[in-house]
């Protein structure tokens, strides 16, 4: 480009008085330089030298013209210039926000907008320094704004107090023996994160400044106002109806886990609607769910424990088969348990409810094991003597006739069969023969009579057993009554009913 300069000229039209006259001069033309450039510095005064030198170490010192950040012209600045700067014009720019047809104008300090402005005017440096020419005229350079969305949200919903609805937190509830949901609502606000994205795009385009080695800068606008459109978006609360599925499952989980041990047995299962009474869960604003146990109240629960849990051992009662194989508990055996002592229990047991983390409690004590008698019983039907016996031997001991019962046995063509049989089947009723459901004799069956409602009949070979007899009382030698069952009166084939079970061995004999 052609430098201009003025001068004073004279001529035969003089203007008036007091008026300069100037005129274009060309600048002589520059000389052409030497293709030798081997001793380019011979001849430069030292004082020159000195001045190129200081304007070198200098341009360490500045940012590059043409330089913006988050809308400050920061060319030609030092690092703390550019801070200051960055800082003020965050801080006391007017930011005009539009929210549901309302406007309301903020700085952005007002708005809890802020930078790290000494790391900003830092990176600018690093990346753009003054002595960098190819740097120059970069333009806006990316640095990024914080926002104290606290501070944001306040200014902005007292300001536009239409734009925003609270959110309801979710809630839980106890019912029925469980924890279940209240639904969380969704509230209205102001997108403060979208906001501050908004304000940082226009303040990187609030002041466009040109590289200076191209031309002069561009003067920022008379207006400096920063106007943005506000969007009001559903806000959600910060315990949704999710997280309180999730807490609601813990706590029933944890509610439905609280067992006291003693020598490793479950000797009590507080029920859960106990457990929740013991609990006081509550939801904090934050989304925070907070549990307290009163251990007070555990406490009490665990000292009526002993009155519960303290028992003398009852002793088993087992019917055996020959081989020492269990056929039936006659009566069930129950340990015995001491508990020694209950302190502090309520305290321990609140801290692991108040964890979410249930354990079993393991209370101070004994148990005293039960013991269990077996009992081996059989039977002999002596056919001869018209007699049945019933043995038992207890815990391996001797032998000892127990009952003994009257019978009658199968008569011709009907006998009762000789041999060594086991019970297999046992009723407390039956219609026996050829019946039908109702006890009625059914014409062309297998057998030539129907005889119903056949009391405790106890298998043993196919269909001949021990069964009680209402239609006679001839019972013992001699006496063939049956198609070949042993028949014993109603009261005795109960007894029999219930001292022989399945597995009891039979021994018919002549």
């Amino acid at each position: 480009m052609t430098d201009l300069a003025t001068k004073p000229t004279s001529s035969g039209d003089e203007p008036a008085a007091g008026t300069p006259t100037v005129e274009w001069v060309m600048p002589p033309e520059a000389p052409r330089r030497s293709r030798r450039r081997l001793w380019l510095g011979i001849g430069i005064p030292a004082a020159a030298l000195v001045a190129a030198s200081g304007l070198a170490v200098a341009s360490t010192f500045f940012i590059a013209p043409g330089t913006t950040a988050l809308g400050v012209d920061v060319g030609l600045s030092t690092a703390a210039s550019a801070e200051d700067a960055v800082a003020q014009h965050i801080a006391e720019t007017p930011i005009e926000v539009t929210a549901g047809g309302a406007t309301s104008t903020f700085t952005g300090a007002e708005l809890g907008l802020a930078a790290d402005a000494g790391q900003v005017a830092a990176d600018t440096l690093a990346e753009y320094p003054l002595w960098k020419i190819g740097s120059w005229s970069p333009g806006s350079v990316d640095a990024d704004l914080a926002v104290d969305t606290t501070v944001t949200a306040a200014a902005l919903e007292e300001a536009f107090p239409d734009a925003y609805a609270a959110p309801v937190n979710a809630d839980l509830s106890f019912a029925d023996g469980a924890y279940t949901v209240v639904a969380d609502e969704p509230g209205l606000g102001i997108d403060v994160d979208a906001l501050a994205a908004e304000v940082a795009g226009e303040l990187s385009r609030s002041q466009d400044v040109q590289a200076l080695a191209a031309g002069a800068g561009q003067a920022p606008a008379a207006d400096a106002t920063i106007r943005v459109e506000a969007q009001v978006v559903e806000q959600a609360a910060a315990f949704t109806a999710a997280d309180a599925e999730a807490a609601a499952a813990s706590l029933n989980d944890t509610i439905a886990g609280v067992e006291f041990t003693l020598d490793g047995d479950v000797v009590d299962a507080a029920p859960a609607d106990r457990v929740a009474s013991w609990l006081t869960v509550s939801v904090s604003d934050a989304g925070d769910v907070a549990v307290a146990a009163d251990a007070d109240a555990i406490q009490a629960y665990v000292d009526e424990l002993p009155e519960k849990v303290d028992q003398k051992p009852v002793d088993a009662e087992v019917v055996t088969n020959a081989a020492g194989d269990p056929l039936l508990a006659k009566v069930e055996g129950q340990d015995g348990y001491q508990i020694s002592s209950t302190e502090g229990i309520g305290a321990e047991l609140a801290g692991s409810l108040e964890a979410l983390e249930a354990q079993p409690v393991a209370l101070a004590g004994e148990k005293v094991a039960h013991e269990t008698t077996e009992m081996f019983r059989r039977a002999v039907v002596n056919k001869g003597e018209g007699m049945a016996y019933f043995y038992e031997t207890i815990d391996g001991g001797d032998e000892r006739l127990v009952k003994s019962f009257p019978i009658a046995i199968g008569r011709e063509g009907y006998d009762t069969q000789v041999g060594e049989f086991t019970v297999y089947g046992q009723l407390t009723i039956q219609n026996m023969g050829s019946c039908d459901a109702d006890g009625n004799f059914v014409e062309g069956g297998a057998f030539d009579y129907c005889t119903p409602d056949v009391p405790y009949p106890t298998y043993f070979n196919g269909d001949q057993g021990f069964h009680g007899t209402y239609w006679h009382d001839n019972f013992g030698a001699g006496a063939r009554m049956s198609h070949g069952c042993v028949n014993l009166t109603v009261s005795a084939s109960e007894w029999v009913y219930s001292f022989l079970q399945v597995g009891s061995p039979v021994s018919v004999r002549a």
